[in-house]
């Protein structure tokens, strides 16, 4: 939750996650498949909240949360719900831009949404900074990345963007292999702002990677903490069978 990168290459979408959090408080669960009302979502899990901060639905659909808002807050010593259930309610939608609009996020800890819309092919930014939501309609065919706002302030976001922006200029082919070598290995040997982070307390947990093509959604999942890795995701063509 501290770091994505949306990244558009020939026939591909390319989401990529960063959790940055503290690994004593913060233990997931690899990625496995839960059936909601809408269908099923892929993604790994939060194993004290239930929740998640990055899914894929079998409709195509593609989220990923970033903590915080447009600037740091003062967190509660409690809130009514962990942004991280939030995130499967919205998400478990035929919809989610409008159940984002319409679910009630009163005592519920700031968070970005980037989602990726299958149906029409587009990209979407919902913010909320505890008081009011925004929702932001972003151009899917060029990439874009985000950094938490809880842990980089606007100098080391803008670098963090420079860096993403320089690795693709490298790039003569990009692939899901570059990309989460990116998301593992980029910056500039500094770890407190690096993508993969080392921050006091706060470390790198994982990288979760989605691709996306014509016929399927794939997720690739490398835990840091325990080495595990795994590749998960569905033909669009077998899903589509499944509800005839």
């Amino acid at each position: 939750m501290g770091t994505v990168t949306y990244l558009p290459y020939k026939d591909k979408i390319f989401i990529t996650s960063n959790r940055d959090d503290r690994p004593d408080e913060h233990k997931a669960l690899a990625p496995a498949v839960g059936n909601y009302s809408t269908g099923k979502i892929l993604f790994p899990k939060d194993v004290t909240t239930g929740g998640t901060w990055i899914g894929i639905h079998n409709n195509g659909n593609a989220m990923a949360m970033i903590k915080g808002a447009f600037a740091p807050h003062i967190r509660k010593d409690k809130y009514k719900e962990s942004r991280s259930t939030i995130f499967l309610k919205i998400f478990d939608s035929e919809n989610p831009v409008k159940k984002f609009n319409e679910i009630d996020l009163q005592d519920i800890e700031p968070f970005t949404l980037i989602l990726w819309l299958r149906q029409n092919g587009t990209l979407w930014e919902m913010r909320w900074d505890e008081y009011e939501k925004f929702v932001k309609s972003l151009p899917a065919d060029m990439p874009n990345m985000w950094s938490s706002v809880t842990l980089f302030d606007d100098k080391m976001v803008a670098a963090r963007k420079k860096w993403f922006d320089q690795w693709r200029e490298a790039q003569e082919n990009i692939t899901g292999d570059s990309i989460r070598h990116f998301h593992e290995h980029g910056g500039e040997g500094y770890a407190r702002l690096n993508l993969s982070l080392n921050k006091g307390a706060v470390h790198t947990l994982s990288i979760t990677s989605i691709e996306i093509s014509e016929d399927r959604s794939v997720m690739y999942y490398n835990d840091m903490v325990t080495g595990e890795q795994t590749i998960n995701g569905w033909l669009f063509a077998d899903e589509n069978s499944d509800e005839e």
